[in-house]
């Protein structure tokens, strides 16, 4: 009997010595399980960070793969920025209740890959992306919580960093003509448009054979370049662009560019904010001491003086004046009163569309010159025309130091109905997009290029509709006054923000609540109360099928849109 009790304190005594370690290992399996279980949340929270962000920047359905899958870099796979990509990774990635998951965050890494055809003729197409390929990398340290419940700190493993990888691909390589989205189309315009000086625009551009003129005034031609803002005797600066469709050699393109010349020189490239409206509120002397004792070589140059008779009097493409020596030349063609007002206005780059662009015959075209239907991925039909307004980059001046121009009042006046529609109900002229992403400041990323909306602010764009408009207006960077006159508005509108004349917010609709998969009566009352103090006397949303704004299936009459709420973003 003794021998059978004195083996059970023996397990007694053996247990109680185990239990400190039956506890710790118990305790460690729940961590180590708790850390396992976390992992699968962080692999699923970059599986659909990586899908959402490759399918922002392809436009095409996504699908995961491998990390054995993903090419090499080398001469057909590219890195490329992942800015836009990351915007549409964080819209799963903020759901995280810690807040550590964030692109650009040291718990998030990406990347995005780009594969090419260096084949294609045009560079266009050269640098357009076959397939995109976009990782998400996510970090995350696990402590032992329930061991540390039991165990001296000193006999606990410092924390646990659990790390997962998520690989997705997405574009166009099994169809290269797939549909695209608006701000890819847009982009690519833009590219195909955007260069240092106007001279290596001309010289990457091909001159049809059979072109009478000259290179130079080919390009002149094929866009809308003046020789220099006009220097007018009633007092204002203006660059006048009249667009008509009926009568241009450039009728019959896919995008057409509207072109400001550089107005002004310096020494050396200016920063941040810095523009002519520094001087706005200094008397002349003021201003010409100001500009001299900067020592910042300020110049003008690119300009027409015009007289009451609307005779140019005095051109001087490519010439540079001092400011000072250019308001005492106009002190001697206007007298001192109009050359201030005239020194202190800004400039309106005015753009009147004067006729509509017919819709052209799509099976005549190359494809180059199609835009794709982003939800059929075939040609589309409706043929938009996509019309850029460029702001100039700063670039060299031949020795001179840099040019640019200065941030400009624009305003496009619709003066021709596009709307109509022929016997069949088809629409006779094209769809107009403008789209205008703000003037040129610092490279603030360090790739060479001039931020756009940033640093140097942009300045209202204006649309007044003299006719019925169907088409898009992309100012992201802008702030937008629209006057419309009490004619009816079919298309887009996306800004920074909506103004009055003024220049005061108009607050828009609330946007929650209101009922838009179904439009009811009391949404179309709001929205229409909104449009009429836009100046609408109808407002309905139009879909070009060159764009998909995320926010709703189904928009209807919603077609104002600030850049944050629009889904499309910059």
């Amino acid at each position: 009997m003794r021998g059978k009790q004195a083996e059970k304190g023996t397990v007694i005594v053996f247990f109680a010595l185990m239990l400190p370690f039956l506890i710790l290992f118990a305790g460690m399996a729940i961590d180590i399980g708790r850390s396992y279980l976390h992992k699968s949340y962080m692999q699923n929270a970059a599986d659909m960070a990586a899908l959402a962000g490759v399918e922002s920047v392809s436009g095409k359905k996504a699908s995961l793969i491998t990390v054995t899958d993903v090419p090499a870099l080398g001469q057909l796979i590219t890195t490329e920025s992942s800015k836009k990509a990351d915007a549409g990774a964080d819209k799963f990635l903020q759901m995280d209740n810690n807040g550590k998951w964030k692109t650009g965050g040291t718990n998030v890494k990406t990347e995005l890959r780009k594969e090419i055809d260096p084949n294609k003729n045009s560079p266009l197409l050269r640098n357009r992306a076959l397939e995109y390929y976009y990782k998400v990398e996510l970090t995350d340290d696990m402590d032992f919580q329930f061991a540390k419940m039991f165990l001296p700190e000193a006999l606990i493993p410092a924390d646990w960093t659990v790390k997962v990888e998520a690989w997705a691909r997405g574009g166009n390589k099994d169809n290269p003509l797939a549909g695209v989205d608006l701000l890819t189309q847009m982009q690519e315009v833009e590219d195909a448009y955007t260069f240092s000086t106007f001279q290596e625009w001309e010289a990457n551009t091909k001159v049809p054979t059979g072109y009478n003129g000259n290179r130079r005034d080919y390009m002149k031609a094929i866009s809308f370049t003046n020789k220099g803002p006009a220097y007018n005797a009633d007092g204002t600066r203006s660059e006048i662009f009249d667009m008509d469709g009926t009568a241009s050699i450039n009728n019959n393109m896919r995008s057409l560019l509207i072109n400001y010349k550089p107005d002004f020189s310096s020494s050396s490239k200016l920063t941040g904010n810095w523009d002519l409206d520094v001087i706005d509120n200094m008397t002349p002397a003021q201003a010409r001491a100001y500009l001299y004792d900067l020592n910042l070589g300020i110049e003008l140059t690119n300009w027409r003086i015009i007289n009451a008779n609307g005779v140019a009097i005095e051109e001087n493409e490519g010439g540079y004046s001092l400011w000072g020596k250019f308001y005492d030349k106009l002190v001697t063609k206007f007298g001192e009163a109009t050359a201030t007002e005239i020194m202190f206005a800004r400039i309106k780059s005015i753009v009147n569309v004067l006729e509509p662009y017919a819709v052209r015959d799509l099976s005549t075209l190359p494809a180059s010159e199609i835009s794709y239907d982003v939800y059929t991925d075939e040609p589309n039909k409706i043929d938009p025309l996509f019309v850029r307004l460029e702001s100039e980059e700063y670039n060299t001046a031949g020795g001179r130091g840099w040019v640019t121009n200065t941030v400009r009042d624009i305003s496009i006046n619709i003066k021709a109905d596009n709307t109509e529609k022929d016997i069949y109900g088809d629409y006779k002229y094209r769809p107009m997009i403008f789209f205008y992403d703000g003037p040129v400041g610092e490279d603030e990323d360090g790739d060479g290029i001039g931020e756009r909306g940033k640093g140097r602010k942009s300045k209202t764009v204006v649309l007044s509709l003299e006719e019925d408009f169907r088409g898009i207006l992309f100012a992201p960077n802008s702030p937008v006054h629209v006057e419309g006159n009490g004619h009816k508005f079919q298309g887009i509108i996306i800004a920074e923000k909506f103004v009055d004349a003024a220049g005061n917010t108009i607050d828009a609709p609330s946007y929650e609540g209101l009922n838009y998969s179904n439009l009811d009566a009391a949404t179309a009352d709001e929205l229409q109360s909104f449009y009429a103090k836009l100046g609408f006397s109808e407002a309905k949303y139009d879909d070009f099928h060159v764009v998909r704004l995320s926010v709703y299936n189904n928009p209807n009459m919603d077609v104002a849109y600030t850049t944050g709420r629009s889904g499309i973003t910059i």
